[in-house]
């Protein structure tokens, strides 16, 4: 018996988000029928900071690294991800995204623009992954195909 096929489509931010949520539901209706799964994984700015920090939450407010889980899949043959335009954030975004989810009770800690020691410093680095264009080349490597 052979494994049902799947397509993961990117949850994401701003615009795109909204498109997710008006087309998504019309292309399940065409990919149930063909017995194909279509499984959302959230790859918006929020959701990359929070996975950055699962020792600092609680366990309800704790997200997989679930870009990371896409840059396995873009290794294998069979791995289908529909990836729509995210944010390519700077830390002017970062830093609103961060605030945003401390207003909404997450324990995160606050991005050091200016690093006074290397505690800081190693926390500038770790935010740096969730800044500009993250995404791209994690979605680029492995089997892409781009065409629309």
């Amino acid at each position: 018996m052979s494994k049902l096929p799947k397509i993961i489509w990117s949850k994401i931010d701003e615009a795109p988000a909204l498109a997710t949520y008006s087309l998504l539901p019309i292309v399940n209706a065409f990919t149930q029928a063909a017995g194909v799964d279509v499984v959302t994984s959230d790859i918006s700015l929020a959701g990359r900071v929070l996975s950055k920090f699962p020792e600092r939450l609680n366990e309800d407010q704790r997200v997989a690294d679930e870009l990371a889980e896409l840059g396995n899949v873009v290794q294998q043959p069979d791995g289908n991800i529909i990836k729509l335009p995210n944010v390519s954030a700077s830390i002017g975004q970062l830093i609103e995204c961060i605030t945003e989810l401390q207003g909404q009770g997450y324990d995160i800690p606050n991005y050091p623009e200016a690093p006074a020691n290397a505690e800081e410093e190693a926390l500038k680095d770790l935010y740096s992954t969730c800044l500009g264009s993250a995404v791209n080349p994690v979605l680029r490597e492995g089997n892409s195909d781009r065409r629309a």
